[in-house]
Formats: structure tokens, sequence, C-alpha cells
């Protein structure tokens, strides 16, 4: 199998074209992130580089599956030895016609039989909020616990949005179909809809032809199920992932620990039995909407949430049909890092390289690395290499 990190592919659904260029953010973090599936690719599988990309041999020797010979750039595809990657199964971060329409057009240049995945038209419904509603439809009228307003709803007019907002009284969040990782979000105080949150939402609407409307929660705690559909149409759990965004709803990092860990970090909140219940709810809900289409990797987020003086359960924030830092952080832990030990995963993005550079200095000699058994118990890992353009930056710190 041959890994490829391609971030931001939401988008690329909502274009819908083969060729479509992502912004030049989310490019850049392709290029800077594009050895992270090497922390959950199995021990023969290969990583896909971008031209002249090199890891450090620290940073392989750190990783139990990073194998030298594992990491192909794309002067490997065309150059020095493509017979060991001839035909590998392409596994995608995420499935785009962009994303396919790449590796065909490596198999064209460079006579490779890399088998690909197929592009169907499902996952133009399945990769947006409109599958995530269906989803969270099925588990509200399922389990009575769960509060039936946190469920929003779809305008595809400004006008008829902003009534609604306004006659409410609350406060809400707009958020456009096809976006994650806090894109394509708007928060908006109760009561009114300002000049600058209108021009934002008009041209989502353009851009995507509607918007969805929900209620603003009081938010205590940010976490994900995870899970598999496999070839045979069958959906398994693979874990829990507790997580934490910015101000914006961006992703900003993971904690790293056993699941029984996590999992006690939930139902401090939560009564086990309503996870249980939402966890079979989920996943029949996967089974039926999409199984029949999608074999791959699905991340459901959820959140805790304060309603009056009691804890609830939005259990279907938003679906990620593809693989996720969450996915990451699960199989990071489970390969990598001592069963003991506690951490954190993060990504951080930076304008300037040196500003990431100092600081993976200064993380290198204030936390240096402690291994035990081939597994990291203590201190600081740059999972990425680190050079003088990098503008992302993603690493472990464990305690």
């Amino acid at each position: 199998m041959i890994h490829y990190f391609n971030p931001g592919h939401e988008t690329a659904i909502l274009n819908g074209s083969p060729f479509y260029h992502p912004s030049d953010k989310v490019a850049k973090m392709q290029e800077d992130l594009a050895s992270l599936p090497a922390w959950y690719a199995d021990a023969e599988d290969y990583i896909l580089l971008p031209y002249g990309k090199i890891v450090s041999a620290d940073l392989i020797r750190n990783c139990q599956n990073y194998k030298a010979d594992g990491l192909v750039n794309y002067e490997d595809a065309s150059q020095s030895n493509p017979e060991k990657i001839k035909s590998e199964r392409v596994a995608l971060w995420g499935i785009s016609p962009q994303s396919i329409y790449f590796f065909e057009k490596l198999n064209k240049q460079y006579g490779l039989q890399l088998k690909i995945p197929e592009w169907k038209p499902e996952y133009r419904f399945l990769g947006s909020r409109h599958a995530s509603h269906k989803v969270l439809t099925h588990i509200i009228n399922t389990i009575p616990e769960i509060e039936k307003d946190i469920l929003p709803q779809f305008f595809s007019g400004i006008t008829e949005m902003e009534n609604h907002h306004i006659k409410s009284k609350q406060k809400h969040l707009v958020k456009s179909p096809y976006s994650s990782s806090g894109r394509g979000l708007v928060w908006l105080p109760p009561g009114i809809v300002a000049r600058s949150e209108k021009q934002i939402i008009s041209g989502m609407l353009k851009r995507q032809s509607c918007v969805s409307l929900e209620k603003t929660l009081d938010k205590q705690l940010d976490f994900s199920m995870h899970f598999e559909i496999n070839a045979k149409n069958e959906t398994g759990f693979i874990g829990y992932s507790v997580f934490q965004t910015n101000s914006k709803g961006a992703y900003e990092k993971s904690f790293l620990s056993n699941q029984h860990t996590l999992e006690q970090q939930i139902t401090q909140f939560i009564n086990p039995d309503l996870l249980y219940k939402v966890h079979k709810a989920l996943r029949d809900a996967l089974q039926e909407i999409y199984a029949p289409h999608y074999n791959g990797n699905i991340g459901v987020d959820m959140m805790v949430y304060r309603s009056g003086e009691r804890y609830k359960l939005h259990p279907c924030v938003e679906i990620n049909m593809r693989k996720s830092m969450g996915l990451l952080a699960i199989r990071l832990f489970e390969s990598h890092l001592h069963p003991d030990t506690n951490g954190e995963f993060l990504v951080e993005y930076q304008a300037q390289p040196d500003v990431i550079r100092q600081k993976h200095s200064t993380l290198q000699a204030g936390y240096p690395l402690v291994s035990e058994n081939g597994l990291i118990k203590k201190g600081y890992l740059n999972l990425c290499p680190v050079t003088e353009t990098s503008n992302y930056h993603a690493y472990i710190c464990m305690y």
C-alpha cells in the first residue's frame, strides 16, 4: 500500500474537477506534513512524498514503521526505482476527483499499475453536512436523551435564514455544507446579522448554494468516534479521540492516552450507557448510509455541552469521510507510544518558518526523548521534518 496525505479534500469534493488546485495554505500543509502517514501506516507500506522531500535518519529511527525505502518521492515513480511501487494499492487521506486524477497521471506517465480508489457520485453527498444531518436525525429519533433542537436547519437564501435567526433570539452558528477543521463557520450573536456576516454568508451561498444554521452550545469537551468500513462493507469501531479546537473551531491538538483513559474523560460528563447507545445507533446509521457505497475510515466529531444544570451529548457535529488527526492520534499511541504514558499531539501553523525552527530547537533541548523497549515514553518529537521553509509543525509532547 502507498499512502498519500491530501488535506482539505472536502473543498476538492465540492469543486468536483480533477484539475482542482487547493489554496496556497492547504498546498503548503500537504507539502510540510507529507510524511505524517508513516505514523499510522503498516511496516510494509510506502509513503509518497513530494519532489525532493527527504526525511532525516533520526526521525526514521524514532518511528518503528518508518523504513528508509518506504519513503518514496515523485522521482521514484519516474526515475530511480519505480518497480518497488509499480502495483501498490493507493491509500488516500481523503478521496476526491483531484486526488484520483493525480495518481491516474502517475500511472500513465511512468507505466505504473497503482490500484487507485474509484470515485462514486454518492461521495458528493456523503462528504457533506447533508449526510451528517441524516445520521444525526437517525440518532435523535432513536435515543430520547439526545436533545432535538441541536439538529441544524438548511437555508438556500440569506433573508429566510436571517429572519429565522432574529426571531429565535438565540446565538447561532452558520456552516457551509463542505468544510472542516474550523473553515466555513460564522458565529451570529442573538437578534442580529451584521453586514460583514451577511457578506460572508452570501459568499458561502454563492459557492455552495445553501448553508446550515444550528444553535450555539456551551461546549465542555470535544471528542470523536472512529470507524472503518472494510471491503466486506462491515462497519467496525476503531476507538475514541479526545481533542481541542481554537476559538474559531479549528483543530489544535489531540490528547494521547490509552482508550480506557480517554473513555473516562468522556464518561465523567456522560453516562456510559448513553455513550454505548450512541455508539450502537451511530454504527447502525453508518452501516445503512455509508457502507453500501464507501470503504475506508470515518471519524464522527462529537461534543459534550452544558444545558441548564446538566451535561448533554451532541453525537454528530460533523462526519469526516476520510482519515483524520484523531485517527492518527489513536494509531500513533497504539504503535509507537508506551502504554503508561500520556501526552499531546499538536499541529501548528506559523507564517514565519523561523518561529517553528526556534520552537523545535527549544523543545528538543528542554524535553529530550525517552524510550523504553522501542516505545516513546517521555519528551518531544517532531513527526515531520522541520526545515528552513516549514510553516506547519506536527509534533508530540509526552509527559
